[in-house]
């Protein structure tokens, strides 16, 4: 039986694919707007850039009006399927404290909702298209 070679290297792919991630978190937001009066929601980082490997997190950013709901992170975390999101959950009065640096932060980002954008439709949650 042969021996493994010290040299030889392991692949890891990731998970899911880019368009997997956004179509789950998609999937997800109705429920969540159920939970949070979403604002914004945007993925950022590597997963949106397309740069992203098996040891990425999933960057996610939630906006979400006021007044602050104490387990917004928790309902986060909860109501959408990604082993490796990163939510960072803000009120629109903290977005705006930060907007500098949540700007930096998503500026290639992928919007999935702007609800400054959107017009509601029966309660639904409008989405952007990638």
């Amino acid at each position: 039986m042969r021996k493994p070679s010290s040299t030889s290297v392991r692949v890891i792919f990731p998970a899911l694919s880019r368009e997997e991630v956004i179509q789950r978190i998609r999937d997800a937001l109705p429920k969540l707007a159920d939970q949070l009066p979403l604002r914004e929601v945007t993925l950022f980082g590597s997963y949106a850039r397309g740069r992203f490997t098996a040891y990425s997190d999933i960057d996610l950013l939630v906006i979400y009006d006021d007044p602050p709901v104490p387990d917004a992170f928790q309902r986060v975390r909860r109501t959408i399927p990604l082993r490796a999101l990163e939510p960072h959950v803000y009120t629109v009065s903290e977005a705006a404290s930060v907007a500098s640096v949540l700007g930096r932060m998503t500026r290639d980002g992928v919007v999935l909702l702007d609800a400054s954008r959107s017009r509601a439709s029966g309660g639904r949650v409008e989405r952007a298209r990638v």
